[in-house]
């Protein structure tokens, strides 16, 4: 089975301590893998599926490592587009110890916001599902166009969308993000919300109501992401089921929700039952924050059915 994504690619630079504000002359960590597109594909691609990414990275060093790590990973590079005029775009990080994060982006003029031309018909062909992040939908008119076509194209062919609102404000700002999810939040079978998004997609006062309105628009499948409390699950607007987190020692944890949504893909396209679902989601979640980077927590599926097995 081959699952694709579409979006930005950079790099994530951070602190190397706590509570120490990016206005501060202070030590970074870094250049890592990031991109919301770019860690769920690489997650999904260890655990043994066929993937692939289309977006673009600068000429440069960080588009190299990149583009190495995804290729080392088992992801089709082939429609990742190397742009000489542009820089590859690069997120700043920095942590407080209650587990807030501040990010600064530096992708506007950087070759993460562009794409340069369409993919190859090769690119969407055969793919059982497209995986869209709420981060790439805010970052340029030409990527949300690509988007929302390759959306239409995979319905068409009878493919699965699963979307991960993924709000950053930092990249929204004050424009209509809720205006450019809508030509996705159409066609998605499964959403994959954090925290309160649900509300923020709705305007309902809690998750239990907001289901209720997506289902009638459409949204039978939810699974709602919350950090170290675990997740549940909404079907056609009732919660059907939930599974705990995991504990452990929480080093960095940008990506946890991009690894989670990957289990869940994974999961749903095997036809496991949601039960097991949830909690590989859970595990790949809880794996990818005890490494320092976003994607060097990812795990291969025997070592994540290892972790499940002794917790």
């Amino acid at each position: 089975m081959k699952v694709i994504t579409i979006g930005e690619l950079l790099v994530e630079i951070m602190r190397t301590e706590t509570n120490r504000p990016l206005s501060e002359p202070a030590p970074f960590a870094g250049p890592y893998p990031s991109g919301a597109p770019a860690i769920f594909i690489d997650a999904l691609a260890k655990l043994g599926f066929a993937t692939g990414i289309a977006g673009a990275v600068g000429d440069d060093a960080f588009g190299r490592c990149l583009t190495e790590r995804l290729r080392q990973d088992g992801v089709d590079c082939a429609h990742i587009y190397r742009l000489e005029a542009k820089t590859t775009g690069i997120a700043f990080v920095t942590y407080s110890d209650d587990g807030s994060r501040e990010f600064l982006f530096h992708m506007k003029d950087s070759a993460a916001v562009e794409v340069p031309e369409r993919p190859e018909p090769d690119f969407l062909q055969g793919a059982v599902a497209l995986h869209v992040s709420g981060t790439s939908l805010t970052s340029s008119e030409s990527l949300r166009t690509l988007i929302y076509e390759a959306v239409r194209a995979v319905k068409r062919e009878g493919g699965v969308i699963t979307f991960d609102p993924n709000l950053r404000p930092e990249l929204a700002g004050e424009r209509s993000w809720a205006e450019w999810y809508e030509p996705v939040l159409r066609e998605t079978d499964i959403l994959l919300p954090s925290g309160e998004e649900l509300e923020w997609l709705t305007g309902c006062p809690g998750p239990e109501e907001a289901a209720v309105r997506l289902a009638q628009r459409g949204i039978g499948l939810i699974v709602r992401k919350m950090g170290a409390g675990g997740c549940e699950l909404y079907e056609n607007g009732k919660r059907t089921a939930a599974a705990p987190g995991f504990s452990v020692e929480c080093i960095d944890p940008t990506g946890a929700g991009d690894c989670f949504s990957a289990g869940v893909v994974y999961g749903y396209l095997s036809s496991w039952p949601w039960e097991r679902t949830l909690r590989l989601a859970n595990a790949l979640g809880a794996l990818s924050t005890t490494k320092l980077g976003p994607m060097e927590g990812t795990q291969n599926l025997q070592t994540v059915l290892d972790f499940m097995n002794d917790h």
